[in-house]
């Protein structure tokens, strides 16, 4: 009986903790603690979610690991939530004129990978967007 008690306990617990997802997407908006997010879903449309900022949440660079394909963590974002909010402000910006211009391609915000806890965002992991090339 006390197994099945402490087995019990031990189940409660750890479907309690909020499960944590991860994703990537394109972030098209980025303001006020939130951010909306166009989630990818392989050859679908993508979907378009808001979510909420951790209050901690960490802004990283993204590395592709070749042997996992998969978006890890690299270096700090340079200049944090700022800096991203500037860039997605930016790209979306750029992509409103490519449509206005009517062309077509690839550009729907800034892509990233994104790691959730429960209904909040705890790392943002963003690719490309990167220090500007400079003239050779």
């Amino acid at each position: 009986m006390r197994k099945f008690v402490a087995a019990s306990l031990v189940l409660l617990i750890a479907v309690s903790v909020a499960p944590a997802d991860e994703f990537v997407g394109f972030v098209t908006k980025f303001e006020g603690g939130k951010m909306t997010v166009k989630k990818s879903k392989g050859t679908e449309p993508p979907e378009e979610v808001t979510l909420k900022l951790a209050d901690n949440v960490k802004i990283v660079r993204g590395k592709v690991n070749n042997a996992t394909m998969k978006l890890e963590a690299g270096e700090a974002f340079e200049g944090g939530k700022d800096a991203l909010a500037k860039q997605v402000k930016e790209t979306a910006e750029r992509v409103k004129k490519w449509i206005e211009e009517g062309k077509k391609g690839f550009g729907l915000g800034v892509f990233a990978s994104i790691v959730t806890e429960g209904d909040k965002v705890t790392e943002i992991r963003v690719t490309g967007g990167g220090k500007k090339k400079q003239d050779k």
